[in-house]
């Protein structure tokens, strides 16, 4: 009876061996698949979110709020880029003047000089 208890006890151990051995190997992959989980969750996420903002904006370019918002920002920006350009046009046609305005005033200085010598 011995000899059949020893051979009961080792085939026992070798199958509590393999199936340590397969439960260790199981536990790795699954720790994989858990991170391969988690980046697909994140790239699931990102696409949604992006898929929102789309919606978000094709909801903006076809409601009429969104047209008549639209419109109304264009129409500011090319508003204050004329009104930029007339602003400068503006600053340039004063300095033009300030420095018209000293030429004659040099001119007149000289020339009351000139008046001033011959007396």
């Amino acid at each position: 009876m011995e000899i059949a208890t020893w051979i009961l006890v080792v085939i026992l151990s070798i199958t509590l061996f393999i199936f340590l051995i397969a439960g260790i190997v199981l536990a790795i992959k699954l720790i994989q698949a858990t991170e391969e989980a988690k980046k697909v969750i994140a790239t699931g996420q990102q696409i949604a979110t992006k898929a929102d903002d789309i919606v978000d904006n094709v909801k903006g370019m076809t409601s009429v709020g969104g047209i008549v918002k639209n419109f109304a920002v264009r129409a500011m920006e090319n508003q204050s880029k004329r009104y930029a350009a007339e602003d400068a046009a503006e600053a340039a046609e004063m300095e033009a003047a300030a420095e018209q305005a000293k030429a004659e005033a040099k001119e007149a200085a000289v020339e009351a000089k000139k008046s001033a010598k011959r007396k």
